[in-house]
């Protein structure tokens, strides 16, 4: 049977500039050259795969707390506790309320195996970072 190998992610935002300072600096992806579709957007590596950003004031976008049991992509690092100090340089806190752009749940034992930090982008989409190679 032919295997499937997850290409890219594409993700609605609503200001482009706004997420592009997230993705940047925040996680510090690559950004990858993006052909002219006649919108705004971004496209970053993430190892293999890419992750694509369309500006889409419109699109569906989640609200509530940071959880692992909503809809999210997850990065996978080396470094965890390297990629923990970049979030806190950036005002992520465990402490911060959970209802909060800043909050980082970290779960260091968790049932998957490895360890995991969730957190959300500008417009509440989740994003996992975990330890799940090295």
């Amino acid at each position: 049977m032919t295997q499937l190998a997850l290409h890219h992610i594409s993700l609605p935002v609503r200001d482009l500039a706004r997420s592009a300072e997230f993705y940047d600096t925040v996680l510090g992806l690559p950004r990858l050259d993006r052909p002219g579709f006649g919108f705004d957007g971004l496209w970053y590596g993430c190892g293999d795969g890419q992750l694509h950003l369309i500006v889409n004031p419109d699109g569906t976008y989640r609200s509530g707390p940071v959880t692992g049991g909503d809809v999210h992509f997850a990065l996978s690092t080396d470094d965890f506790d390297g990629v923990l100090a970049r979030l806190a340089e950036s005002g992520y806190r465990e402490d911060a309320a959970v209802d909060t752009a800043t909050h980082l749940r970290v779960r260091r034992d968790s049932d998957a195996g490895f360890a995991q930090a969730f957190l959300m982008d500008p417009d509440g989409h989740l994003v996992e970072i975990n330890r799940a190679r090295g």
